[in-house]
């Protein structure tokens, strides 16, 4: 029997692809701006880097492709859960339906990030972060809620920790990202906000608030990353039911 691949085994590959195509975003589009020049090097925001074209195209594609891989993470962990407590408590699987809803919301906001720039429609591009900001952190808590309940049968103990650990940062990040953001905007001087430099005034607050908002995003990305072992567990199967009484037979014209 051929090994496999441990990366490959179960449905593991999903958050470890959704790990590189973020990571691809990131690196890919910090490095093309930076290197161009739109943006300075010292911890831009994460939007910075994908508001000017070329690297606006390459940001926006790959996020979109991103999103979709978080939805079908969420969707398969969402199916995990239903399945395991399927003859258990209802309180889990109605608390797994709302995670699945606020999920799939902050993935819709993450797309719409990557397609509303902050430079062109910025109201929009402000309710998609925090579409996906906020939402995504809710939705992390409630899956950490759901891991503790399914210790020690589903999950380990270790592993609702380092969940709890990262939607707690997650959360802090958030809150430190918006709280120096606008202490920032209030002391500054400049006219271009994606090129922020520190004679413009407010320069140590909007560092403060981009670190926090690089630390939010690598919170989520290592929150994925802990479904790996769980998912190595399960493959999802499609079925097709073709209902044959429904159908009539099609009477062609003679020629």
């Amino acid at each position: 029997m051929a090994c496999t691949p441990w990366f490959c085994v179960g449905m593991g590959w999903l958050p470890i692809s959704l790990g590189i195509m973020i990571s691809a975003t990131f690196v890919i589009s910090y490095s093309i701006s930076v290197g161009l020049q739109h943006v300075p090097a010292e911890f831009p925001y994460i939007s910075d880097t994908g508001t000017y074209h070329p690297e606006s195209c390459i940001f926006g594609q790959l996020l979109n492709i991103s999103a979709a891989l978080a939805f079908m993470t969420i969707y398969v962990r969402y199916k995990q859960v239903e399945e395991y407590n399927r003859e258990a408590s209802t309180q889990v699987i109605k608390v797994n339906k709302v995670s699945l809803v606020l999920g799939g919301l902050a993935c819709l906001g993450m797309s719409m990030v990557a397609n509303f720039q902050e430079t062109s429609i910025l109201v929009v591009h402000i309710i998609a972060a925090n579409m996906c900001f906020g939402l995504g952190i809710i939705y992390c808590y409630l899956q950490t809620w759901i891991s503790y309940r399914m210790v020690p049968f589903y999950t380990t103990m270790h592993s609702f920790r380092v969940q709890l650990v990262l939607s707690t940062t997650a959360a802090s990040g958030l809150i430190l990202t918006s709280i120096f953001a606008g202490l920032a905007n209030m002391k500054w001087t400049g006219t271009d906000p994606t090129k922020w430099s520190p004679d413009e005034g407010g320069f140590a607050e909007h560092i403060v608030s981009t670190v926090s908002e690089w630390v939010l995003a690598i919170s989520f990305l290592l929150f994925f990353f802990t479904y790996i072992r769980e998912f190595q567990k399960v493959t999802i199967e499609a079925h097709l039911r073709l209902y044959t009484e429904d159908l009539e037979p099609i009477n062609y014209p003679e020629v």
